[in-house]
């Protein structure tokens, strides 16, 4: 019998990383009273950590079904095969000497979030949109997700050289993650087309083939995706609308997202249908014309709203009045970002950067 878990609960914690940590060792071995109170405090701060990403709220609902093949991960990652490199698909290698004793210092320090799973597991199943925020900068080329209590998720950097928006689990303006920071290392990239229609959210290190040596890895034939994204606009009344389509992996009967990977035979995303079950397509939902104000207007509801065109709702092809994402605009540098399963925290961000171009 593994060793009882506190309930999560909103509080100051340190990185899901030790949650998981816990929880592995817990699994291994038997059951018994835990004496050291450094251990008990730990093991209380980080389940309070994994509530916060979920921003659970009042709910406070115990996420005991986590796999533990999940916290070996978290180990794996830690100390294993990391992508290095002077850019984005360069070979795998292992982690430069440092950096590996830095992350093995942070995981002890509650600072480290190596693993990206919590990032692209679904939120669980809810009536209700999570909340969420983006802090935008003043340039617009870096964005923070948080959440709605303002806790720090990832941080995200756009290249317009490039083409490219890299997200990372760190916060370069925080002192005591500075170390961690890799701007050559992202653990999500997306990519976008000339004409800034059409983009592409990967992981950098793919699930299936993290393992594996370069060679044999899916990292030179498209990598994991998460998402594709199609832009285009529509005349709704006397209005012009931006409207986008989105396609994600489809999602198993436990929850879990399938794995996108060139090596399961998975083609690309963009040329998927989008029905059936390994995939899933979201579309916007249509503003409405109003004569009263002469302009497009969408309900969202909650959230006061300010007038812009990179507002926008989405649903699913099938059920297209019923909102599963939605991003706003609070003010100029704060924006609403609300949603629920079966999209990721992943790839909400990535799809609310995808109208950093929107007019």
């Amino acid at each position: 019998m593994a060793i009882p878990l506190p309930s999560l609960a909103r509080a100051e914690a340190p990185s899901i990383c030790q949650s998981l940590v816990c929880r592995a060792f817990a699994t291994a071995s038997p059951a018994k009273k835990v004496d050291d109170p450094e251990l008990a405090k730990m093991e209380e701060a980080s389940s309070e950590r994994a509530a916060r990403l979920l921003d659970l709220g009042d709910d406070q609902e115990d996420r005991h079904d986590e796999k533990t093949a999940l916290a070996w991960a978290v180990l794996r990652s830690a100390f294993g095969w990391r992508p290095r490199g002077q850019g984005i698909g360069k070979a795998i290698e292992a982690p430069a000497g440092n950096r590996a004793f830095d992350i093995a210092d942070s995981v002890e320090a509650g600072l480290a979030r190596e693993s990206t799973t919590d990032f692209t597991t679904p939120l669980r199943k809810s009536g209700k949109l999570w909340r969420f925020r983006v802090l935008r900068s003043e340039d617009r080329l870096q964005s923070r997700l948080v959440t709605e209590s303002g806790e720090f998720l990832l941080f995200s950097q756009i290249s317009m050289e490039a083409r490219r928006v890299s997200f990372f689990p760190y916060d370069p303006a925080k002192r005591e993650e500075r170390d961690l920071y890799d701007p050559t290392c992202p653990a999500f990239t997306m990519t976008f087309s000339e004409d800034r229609t059409q983009w592409t959210l990967v992981q950098e290190r793919c699930q299936n083939c993290q393992m594996l040596p370069q060679h044999f890895s899916c990292a030179g034939r498209g990598k994991q995706q998460l998402a594709f994204i199609q832009h285009y606009r529509r005349q709704v009344g006397d209005g012009i609308s931006n409207v986008m389509e989105v396609k994600i992996p489809g999602i198993y009967t436990d929850g879990q997202a399938m794995i996108w990977c060139p090596n399961l035979g998975r083609g690309d995303l963009a040329q998927s249908s989008g029905h059936g079950y390994e995939t899933q397509r979201l579309i916007t939902k249509m503003p409405v014309w109003n004569e009263e104000v002469e302009s497009l207007v969408l309900d969202f509801k909650g959230r006061n709203i300010v007038s812009s065109a990179k507002n926008f709702q989405l649903a699913l092809s099938q059920k297209p009045e019923h909102v599963l994402c939605q991003y706003g605009k609070l003010s100029n540098s704060n924006l609403a970002l609300d949603f629920k399963f079966p999209i990721s925290v992943v790839q909400a961000f990535g799809i609310a950067l995808s109208t950093s171009f929107w007019i």
